[in-house]
């Protein structure tokens, strides 16, 4: 984003003080309080939808960051050179860290409570709303024969270097890990799960991580929405808990007190505790580890996808130590 697309800002009815420059796009400070401008690469109809669902976040006491409509009553802006924009609500806030446990159980909690409210969206939109989101299974089934391919590859690799060794000699332990974990996942009520969601308009978030998370004082901010979708609560709730506890070292009690915050306000019933347990037994990180190498430029070593996977091996016994203690 250049200094041009700050001419969007001209179709809006607010009075700017001044701009700079944040995180790759431009924030503004008006009367009317701080707003980030963004490129956006859909329609203003799907936009419409979105502010919908923002102000009915926000007539139930969450706070997002809402997108603005320009003077002419459209969410989405066309710049003078054909790209668009949308303009949306800013805070003084920090971002949440994974090293805060507060912040987190704060995180854990909001989560419930956006699951309890978005349980079943029927009526809520008088007309479009959201796609299906992404089927497990079927993920999973596309990792795991990406998983077997690269497996298939490293084994015909000629003059292998060290990363490439150690992983022909631990690949075949993760697929037999991986199709397990499926096959867990298909034992479970998932399908039906999934299918539920989707008749019931059941909301997910879609990217809820600590890097859509701002923190102002106690109060959580939900930022980056717009990869809403209908599927089951538990995939949010499974991307939140893993994220954090790769980076917390899949520290038990950490993530007792995570699932026990969530649980005080929308409890997991058995049949999501099952899938939840089935999804954190798929080899999610390694799977990204040899994802990101296998599409890389091989010729090119990266010691980088070695000390991953080194720090991934490491962490192996805990991750287990917590799916087994959950």
């Amino acid at each position: 984003m250049n200094e041009k697309s700050l001419t969007v800002l001209e179709q809006y009815d607010l009075k700017i003080k001044s701009t700079y420059r944040l995180k790759g796009n431009y924030g503004c400070i008006t009367d009317d309080g701080k707003y980030i401008l963004q490129e956006y690469n859909n329609s203003n109809e799907r936009m419409k939808t979105m502010s919908v669902f923002y102000n009915f976040l926000e007539n139930n006491n969450f706070v997002t960051d809402s997108v603005k409509a320009n003077k002419e009553g459209e969410y989405v802006t066309v710049s003078e050179d054909g790209y668009t924009y949308i303009l949306k609500k800013w805070y003084d806030a920090e971002d949440c860290s994974n090293n805060n446990k507060r912040q987190l159980l704060l995180a854990a909690s909001n989560l419930a409570r956006f699951h309890k409210l978005t349980e079943n969206t029927i009526g809520l939109f008088v007309e479009g709303g959201f796609h299906p989101g992404k089927n497990m299974r079927d993920v999973f089934e596309r990792h795991s024969a990406e998983i077997l391919r690269i497996k298939n590859y490293i084994k015909k690799r000629k003059n292998k270097n060290f990363f490439e060794m150690s992983l022909h000699n631990i690949i075949e332990e993760y697929y037999v890990q991986a199709t397990e974990a499926v096959e867990l996942l298909e034992q479970s009520d998932y399908k039906d799960m999934y299918k539920e969601s989707i008749e019931n308009q059941t909301i997910n978030h879609g990217c809820y991580n600590y890097h859509n998370i701002l923190f102002q004082n106690n109060q959580v901010i939900m930022v980056n929405l717009l990869k809403l979708n209908y599927a089951p609560a538990v995939q949010d709730l499974y991307d939140f808990l893993r994220k954090v506890m790769e980076k917390n070292n899949w520290d038990v009690s950490l993530g007792r007190e995570l699932l026990d915050s969530y649980c005080k306000i929308r409890p997991i019933s058995i049949r999501e505790f099952e899938v939840l347990k089935a999804v954190l037994s798929y080899p999610e990180k390694f799977w990204k580890i040899i994802n990101y190498y296998y599409n890389s430029n091989k010729a090119w070593y990266s010691e980088k996808n070695e000390d991953k996977l080194k720090q991934f091996r490491k962490q192996e016994k805990l991750r287990w130590n917590f799916i087994d203690n959950m």
